[in-house]
């Protein structure tokens, strides 16, 4: 009997540990306070060592910045495929900022050069903007329309990343669709994982 007894704690603990909290729940269901809000400015240093500005870099037109470091998996697949897919952005007239988080210029330009890869890479040796951004993780992606407005913040580039620049609530057009509802980013993180 009490060996009874303690197989049923023991199951109760274990079944109690592996639930979801509601802190955990609020975690992973979290919507980025930024969108529908201008895209807060910033001016940092890049690897070529000039200061850029934000806006300034971006020049009116639709923008990408990509939260990263070179000690994230994730960020470095992302990368690649962000390398492949350069030419497409420009040619949507979409600029791509790559802001490294909290890492040494030496280390990001051992990276670049080792990996061939020839972006502005914007330094945030601070993580200063990890706050007004409101970043969970890295890689975040946050989608800056023309007018510097905050559209969607992700964890990996979609493949209809076009929907989220084209949508507009105001607009009559019976055909544009709405961007779907993401899932949680782990959700997104394990879908990828067991492709």
């Amino acid at each position: 009997m009490k060996n009874m007894i303690k197989v049923i704690i023991m199951m109760i603990l274990i079944g109690v540990s592996f639930s979801p909290s509601p802190v955990m729940g609020q975690f992973f269901f979290m919507e980025n306070q930024q969108v529908g809000k201008p895209a807060p400015d910033f001016t940092l240093k890049t690897l070529a060592g000039e200061e850029l500005n934000f806006t300034q870099y971006r020049d009116g037109k639709k923008a990408i910045i990509f939260f990263w470091a070179t000690w994230c998996p994730h960020c470095r697949t992302q990368i690649k495929e962000l390398k492949k897919t350069y030419q497409s952005f420009t040619d949507k007239g979409i600029q791509l900022v790559l802001v490294d988080q909290g890492e040494k210029p030496a280390v990001v330009e051992a990276y670049m050069k080792k990996n061939k890869l020839d972006f502005t890479i914007f330094l945030d040796q601070e993580t200063s903007l990890a706050e007004p951004y409101g970043l969970i993780g890295l890689p975040t992606l946050v989608f800056v329309d023309k007018e510097g407005i905050v559209l969607d913040v992700t964890h990996g580039i979609p493949e209809d990343y076009e929907k989220i620049f084209n949508y507009n609530p105001d607009s009559k057009v019976e055909h544009q669709q709405k961007p779907v509802k993401k899932q949680p980013f782990w959700q997104d993180f394990w879908q990828k994982l067991f492709r």
